[in-house]
């Protein structure tokens, strides 16, 4: 073989070598790159998450206040980064007067509300009655069940549709 030859596959080989090198540093590079926003982006994450939850406490604390009547009041909250949005769902259980003489009654409320929109998306109540005259009886009985404007039947129904937007 001829000496030109063999210089010009050697210059080839070493170009390759250095093409392969290059290869390796660009592909870390880009996978050091990718781990940064991937970390840059959980923070940002994590940031609305605590501004999503600040902020359902302070919509909660304006819009709701114990009082006597008042057997649990009390709410979760969740950011959904999918969607962007702040959600609250608040439970309220009080006092009510369906009983009559000789039982109790009280009546279980909740509401899920976009927190940023200040619009509900559903809200469910149910009245639980227990009398003990003339002869011990339970019952419940829905008196409102609503999720985006749509009528649902069961407190069952209710949750199944919350869940979706208190979990990711």
């Amino acid at each position: 073989m001829e000496k030109w030859v063999i210089g010009l596959l050697a210059c080839c080989a070493l170009l390759a070598g250095c093409d392969a090198d290059r290869t390796a540093k660009l592909e870390k590079e880009n996978a050091e790159l990718k781990a940064k926003i991937d970390n840059q982006s959980l923070v940002v994450e994590y940031d609305l998450q605590a501004k999503c939850s600040k902020d359902a406490r302070a919509w909660f604390n304006g819009n709701w206040s114990r009082d006597k009547d008042k057997i649990l009041l009390d709410f979760t909250n969740h950011y959904d980064a999918k969607l962007n949005k702040c959600f609250i769902l608040v439970e309220y259980h009080h006092k009510s007067d369906f009983a009559g003489p000789g039982g109790n009654s009280w009546t279980n409320e909740m509401s899920l509300t976009d927190v940023y929109q200040n619009a509900k998306l559903a809200y469910f109540a149910e009245n639980h009655i227990t009398n003990w005259k003339p002869e011990f009886s339970l019952r419940n009985e829905v008196i409102s069940c609503n999720v985006l404007d749509k009528e649902c039947k069961t407190g069952e129904e209710f949750n199944n549709f919350v869940s979706r937007y208190m979990a990711d």
